[in-house]
């Protein structure tokens, strides 16, 4: 699933986003789905899914740890993005 970290990490970056946000990966998923947001509520739902990535993912704990937050934390970034692309196709009976 990752590029730059364990599938173990993303899931410890996932449950974090959810612990913080409970919905979160059920939002992202079906944001992502979505190129052009044009209601209200797809543009609250992007601004939250914003926000939970802003304040979560420099607080969780290899990120925290890292020489380098800025990069860890956009490289988590990648990852959990993955990860939704991943979560998207499984559901489509996809890889």
């Amino acid at each position: 699933m990752g590029t730059f970290y364990s599938d173990d990490q993303i899931q410890e970056a996932i449950a974090a986003l959810e612990s913080y946000s409970p919905g979160i990966w059920e939002t992202m998923k079906r944001m992502a789905l979505i190129t052009d947001p044009r209601s209200k509520q797809e543009e609250l739902a992007k601004a939250a899914i914003s926000r939970a990535l802003i304040v979560v993912l420099p607080k969780v704990s290899f990120v925290a740890q890292a020489d380098d937050k800025f990069e860890a934390e956009n490289r988590l970034i990648i990852d959990v993005g993955n990860a939704v692309r991943s979560a998207i196709d499984a559901g489509k009976g996809g890889s």
